[in-house]
């Protein structure tokens, strides 16, 4: 009896929440007879953007299938939508649906005022959410719904530029975000070391100079952070500072020539000097590692450091530069991971999409890529424009290639343009290419998915 009385009352319950929204005209009567049972949407045509094969921009339709994306029908609030935005520039003006019902079916005529009858065969506008009602067989009880389709405002994929201020007003070497501000770090006419920040907002307003108590010699392309510490080389030595400000040596006598990696999560920092590469994890103590492989490149480096997909507890470390102080030649490509001490040579060799031979090469870990851009140069052979394009590589740096599309597209603005620039990726995902030219100036640009709020 008890068993039989337990499931009466279940069945109960799960009546009272079917039935919670199913009111009549005067909301006084509850129907667990007209309500909607399933809802979705048929195939949808969208836009999308492409480049023709002579290099033209223009748009291309493509068709969406409606059963990608399914609906949420919730029956407490008497609402129906699809949490999964469709593409951007998808067609909602034009929608079939498929939809079934306990009842039958009617949808609100904003023109008329009144709600009308409608097929399955009909196509729906759902610019804006529509509003159903559906009424019991006999007529007595009706119950309403919105449904709303949802898309995309915005492109996901598309990266979106913003000029944030002018430029920085110094030889540009370095930039990075520490506490929620940019620094960038350079020197001035006569070589002083110099510094300025800014708070990160969408209007950069620079601080005065800081004028650094550092070497002349200071070589800021080497600054690294580490372990909430600034780390920079001069004259073969490691200089450290908590504020960017007050800077003091923690190494002598080591000839350190270049921090080719660092990672917090890893806990440990590298540094090539003499003929070893060192290692360090308090950059009190250095541990040498090895003796510097043969052509290492040391000079013009980007650097970056990551854990691998499949395993976050391993650690990628990545190094892209040149072997002489001149820049000669292509970019070599280098690559660590952390569990095995050793740094091994992406070979350009019979590769027809090398790393591109850039002024300025700048390499940056984004959007679980390396992209690649800079001044004037060479690609495959061939002469580019400066900031003509990126040069995405998906497989950890071997393959460099242009998109195809225009998704992924520098600054119009800065094409062609030459000047001394530095950039770099801050804690929000936005990109960031810092300039001494106030024509060019400072940009900061996002994928937009990247800066969706899950």
């Amino acid at each position: 009896m008890k068993n039989k009385l337990a499931i009466y009352l279940s069945v109960l319950a799960m009546l009272f929440v079917v039935s919670s929204c199913f009111n009549d005209d005067d909301d006084s009567v509850n129907n667990p007879y007209a309500y909607i049972k399933s809802f979705s949407v048929g195939d949808i045509t969208s836009l999308y953007p492409v480049f023709t094969e002579t290099g033209k921009d223009t748009v291309a339709t493509k068709t969406i299938s409606g059963s990608s994306f399914p609906f949420t029908i919730d029956h407490a609030a008497c609402e129906i939508y699809n949490s999964d935005s469709l593409p951007f520039k998808t067609n909602l003006s034009k929608v079939l649906i498929n939809m079934s019902v306990e009842g039958v079916a009617t949808i609100y005529s904003e023109e008329n005022d009144a709600y009308e009858y409608f097929t399955l065969e009909d196509s729906i506008d759902f610019t804006t959410p529509r509003k159903f009602r559906i009424t019991s067989q006999d007529g007595s009880y009706s119950n309403y719904y919105t449904v709303s389709v949802n898309a995309h405002q915005v492109e996901p994929d598309l990266m979106v530029w913003k000029r944030v201020s002018g430029s920085v007003s110094l030889n540009p070497q370095k930039a990075v975000e520490f506490d929620g501000k940019v620094y960038v770090f350079g020197t001035l006419a006569d070589r002083t070391p110099v510094m300025v920040c800014s708070e990160m907002d969408a209007t950069i307003s620079w601080s005065s100079f800081a004028r650094l108590g550092l070497p002349l010699s200071v070589d800021f392309s080497t600054l690294h952070l580490f372990k909430g510490m600034f780390y920079v080389l001069a004259d073969g030595d490691l200089y450290a500072s908590a504020d960017a400000l007050t800077w003091e040596s923690v190494s002598q006598g080591n000839g350190f020539v270049a921090i080719i990696g660092a990672s917090d999560q890893d806990g440990r920092m590298w540094l090539a000097g003499g003929e070893n590469i060192f290692c360090t994890e308090d950059a009190v103590s250095f541990e040498a590692m090895g003796a510097l492989p043969k052509g290492l490149p040391l000079c013009g480096l980007s650097t970056s450091s990551y854990a691998l997909s499949h395993n976050k507890g391993i650690i990628r470390y990545m190094l892209v530069g040149y072997t002489t102080a001149e820049k000669d030649g292509a970019p070599k490509v280098w690559s660590m991971l952390s569990t095995e001490n050793k740094w091994v040579e992406y070979g350009n060799v019979d590769n027809p999409y090398p790393c591109p031979a850039l002024d300025g090469l700048a390499v940056l870990r984004y959007d679980n890529s390396l992209y690649a851009f800079g001044g004037k140069g060479t690609v495959s052979g061939e002469d580019v424009e400066a900031f003509g394009s990126f040069y995405v590589s998906r497989d950890n740096g071997i393959v460099w290639k242009a998109p195809d599309d225009f998704y992924r597209l520098l600054p119009n603005d800065i094409k062609g343009e030459e000047c001394s620039f530095v950039a770099f990726v801050d804690s929000k995902n936005y990109m960031w290419i810092l300039t001494d030219n106030n024509k060019v100036g400072v940009w900061r640009g996002i994928i937009n998915r990247l800066g969706f709020k899950e």
